[in-house]
């Protein structure tokens, strides 16, 4: 009776040191292959069992997947045709379908049984257990032909076994997801990695290509071309400089894996390089309007009217009086100028709600005034106030080189009121 109970003893004490060996062992590896070989090669020793294997099912999948065998050893092709078992009841697949362990003598002899396939060993005593995730079967471990008949002892142990396994299969599938997610990170980095390129060899480019332009620009006759060349230059540097720095803050995050930040960064860069593209547009536009030169002064002051209205969300309208004519193109395009810096006057500084441009013909003048309800300034302040004297000089100068006559009357909180007179040559 001692003897007995001595080695019961020893029998737990092997069956826990067996259990922390796995436990040990299964914590070394992260991969799933080698969790699932070192679970079926210490549940074959544990148990003294011929060979075995295990399988595993993917959610609401029909058959399992047999992802481990050890004591036999099967062609590549057996494995490659027979590695797939249907779920249907029978002494192997019931472990899963019943979620409960399964034990025979004879697994020949058991109800249901389909046969082997041609090289497959006879399978006599066998052991299945679920392996378990939540209560779940997620697949199962099962053992064949050991010299004995499996008993309650190696079910039970088997059972905990299980239990430690599918958790560490578990974190082994969760580790090889988060692997492969890494490399699909990995992937969209590069990709991004790509876009920023392109997007700086595409900034590179409009880069030039505005230098091109101002370089062409500075060789013009016409002074003012320059003056708005120079105003333009500045804004498209601002833009140039914000790119830049979306593109090298798009670089960093990519260096540290940031991808998603990183897209950011790229998809900022490209909405400033269009915005880059817009200005370059406008700048060639206003350097030479089609319209006026086509359509001459009234239509493009209608144009530029409207797309200031546009842009400002301001109540802007054009007034003509008198007989339209057409006048030297230097003369249409002064006026032209002056409309435009008045419009960029009550933008910048008027807070106006309504604007009117007002153009009157007679005989061989014609005047232009540009009129808002905005908040006005003292005129005898334009020397003291560089920002704004700037336009209205700018304005004074451009009406004086045409010969014409150049006014300003504006109060505080009552408006402005520009006005030029000029006379065809």
């Amino acid at each position: 009776m001692v003897a007995e109970v001595v080695g019961s003893g020893q029998a737990s004490r092997h069956r826990l040191d067996a259990l922390y060996d796995l436990a040990v062992e299964l914590s070394a590896e992260r991969r799933l292959d080698a969790v699932l070989d070192v679970a079926l090669r210490q549940g074959l020793e544990l148990t003294d069992s011929e060979f075995g294997f295990i399988g595993l099912v993917a959610d609401g999948s029909e058959t399992m997947d047999i992802v481990a065998i050890h004591g036999f050893h099967p062609a590549p092709m057996f494995y490659d045709e027979h590695r797939t078992i249907p779920l249907r009841p029978n002494v192997f697949a019931r472990v899963v379908l019943d979620n409960t362990a399964v034990r025979t003598i004879d697994a020949g002899s058991e109800p249901g049984r389909v046969g082997q396939p041609e090289g497959h060993p006879s399978v006599g005593a066998f052991l299945g257990v679920p392996l378990r995730v939540d209560g779940l079967p997620i697949g199962m471990i099962g053992l064949a032909n050991r010299p004995t008949p499996y008993e309650d002892d190696h079910e039970r142990l088997l059972l905990t076994y299980a239990g430690l396994v599918a958790m560490h299969v578990r974190n082994a599938q969760l580790y090889e997801a988060l692997s492969n997610a890494h490399d699909r990170l990995e992937g969209l980095v590069e990709e991004r990695t790509k876009e920023l390129a392109q997007a700086r060899d595409a900034l590179e480019e409009k880069a030039e290509r505005l230098k091109v332009v101002l370089a062409g620009m500075a060789d013009a006759g016409e002074k003012e071309r320059r003056r708005i060349a120079s105003d333009l230059h500045d804004g498209v540097n601002q833009l140039l400089i914000g790119a830049i720095l979306e593109v090298t803050s798009g670089r960093h995050r990519v260096e540290s894996g940031q991808a998603m930040a990183a897209s950011s960064a790229l998809e900022s860069a490209q909405r400033i390089l269009g915005q880059v593209e817009s200005e370059i547009r406008r700048v060639i536009y206003d350097l030479h309007p089609p319209v006026l030169e086509g359509l001459g002064l009234v239509a493009a002051a209608r144009e530029l009217v409207d797309r200031f209205a546009g842009l400002s969300g301001v109540d802007a309208t054009v007034e003509v009086t008198g007989d339209q004519r057409r006048f030297d193109p230097r003369m249409e395009i002064g006026l032209y100028r002056m409309i435009q810096e008045a419009l960029h006057n009550v933008l910048v500084h008027a807070a106006a709600r309504e604007v009117e441009v007002l153009l009157t013909f007679s005989g061989g003048d014609v005047q232009v005034e540009v009129s808002d309800d905005g908040k006005g300034f003292d005129p005898s302040g334009i020397s003291r106030s560089r920002e704004t004297g700037f336009g209205l000089d700018s304005m004074r100068r451009r009406i004086e080189d045409l010969t014409g006559v150049w006014s300003v009357v504006s109060r505080p909180g009552g408006g402005t009121r520009v006005v030029a007179r000029v006379s065809a040559p």
